[in-house]
Parts: C-alpha cells; sequence; structure tokens
C-alpha cells in the first residue's frame, strides 16, 4: 500500500496549496514590477556576467531583472505553472521545476543564489540541510541572498490568500543561528520591501 511521507513538507501540503492557487498567485505577483532595495544590493555584490541562481523562483520576475543587469541566471521551482511562466519571461534560460527536498545542484557553480520568500516554507529542522546544500553550489567567495519570514509563528496557515501553505517565521536571533559558520554581510528587518509584510533580509557570503 502506498504511503504519503510526513517529510515531504514542501511538496504536501504548500506545494499542493500554491498548485491549487496558482492562477491568483500569478495574477497577485505580476503586480510587483520594480525589484526590492534587498535585491539590488544583491546583485551589486555580483561583476556583470556572473551566474545566479534564484531558488525558489516563482514566476521569474526577479530572475528577468537580474538578466537585465548583466548576469547570467538560471531558476528552481517546485510549481509547474510559476516556471511555465517563469520560462515565458525568461525565454533561453535555465529553469527547471523540482522540490527542494530532491533537486540536485552542481558544485561551485554559482556566483550568487537568490532565494526570496522560498525557504520559509520549509520546517526550521530541514533549513540546515538546504543551507548546506545552497554552500556547495556557490563558488569560492559566492553570496546568499535570503529572505525570510519575520515572527514567531511555525505552522500551517489556515487564513491566507494562498491557503494551506506551511509558512516559519524567525526572530532575527533565532535566523542568526543558521549563519554561525559564514560571513554575515547584513541581517535587517524591513517592512513591504518588494512584498507586503515583515521580512528578515540576510545576505551571507561563504569563504574557502
Amino acid at each position: 500500500m502506498r504511503t504519503t511521507s510526513r517529510l515531504l513538507v514542501y511538496d504536501d501540503p504548500t506545494l499542493a496549496a500554491y498548485r491549487r492557487h496558482a492562477a491568483a498567485a500569478i495574477a497577485n505577483w505580476r503586480r510587483f514590477r520594480r525589484p526590492s532595495k534587498f535585491l539590488q544590493r544583491f546583485a551589486r555584490q555580483l561583476p556583470r556576467g556572473a551566474r545566479v541562481l534564484d531558488y525558489g523562483c516563482g514566476i521569474g520576475m526577479d530572475l528577468a531583472w537580474l538578466r537585465r543587469q548583466g548576469l547570467r541566471v538560471e531558476g528552481l521551482d517546485g510549481t509547474k505553472a510559476f516556471v511555465r511562466e517563469a520560462r515565458r519571461r525568461n525565454p533561453g534560460a535555465r529553469i527547471t521545476c523540482a522540490r527542494f527536498e530532491t533537486a540536485s545542484l552542481p558544485a561551485a557553480r554559482y556566483d550568487g543564489i537568490w532565494c526570496n520568500a522560498s525557504l520559509i516554507h520549509l520546517r526550521p529542522e530541514r533549513l540546515p540541510a538546504q543551507l548546506q546544500k545552497l554552500r556547495v553550489a556557490l563558488a569560492p567567495h559566492g553570496i546568499v541572498g535570503i529572505t525570510l519570514a519575520w515572527g514567531r509563528h511555525k505552522g500551517l496557515i489556515a487564513r491566507d490568500w494562498i491557503p494551506g501553505r506551511y509558512l516559519a517565521g524567525y526572530r532575527k536571533a533565532e535566523a542568526l543561528a543558521f549563519f554561525k559558520d559564514c560571513t554575515v554581510q547584513e541581517c535587517r528587518v524591513v517592512a513591504h520591501d518588494g512584498r507586503t509584510g515583515r521580512w528578515l533580509q540576510i545576505l551571507v557570503q561563504y569563504l574557502p
């Protein structure tokens, strides 16, 4: 008898929620035309022509902006409808449809990795493994830009514009505990930068 693993949190229920409400999510994200200030700061850390991965790229809005800055972009997301939209917006870019748990990233490939409100859907105990995967995928002196949800709530959200997702919120000290072995260039609590709500913006560099 086939059973569903309880460990596939990002696939069930979060990805299931995104699949059910993909049209609403796409319509909402299309409204955000300007890059966030954090995305601009992240891009300024990278030389022209650097290779960047958007890990949890959604419909590819940030990818398209990074591409216009002269960066070589790749994307990954677990929702097929989002990946189709991202590919349409970024013709020729390598954009993969995969769950974080099963995605395979090449070692030392990326100068920068962008994670904008994507790792918020992982339970805290699963976050270190993902951060280690990103670290291995970075080239020497590469940087990672991560947006986490600010707050204390961790669990499924029933009353939400995309109901049924898992979301983990963090206070600053709690979030920084995940980055003790790297250089944290910035960690800010911000409101309404690129999206509504309060967020933790963390820019880190992993040194060889």
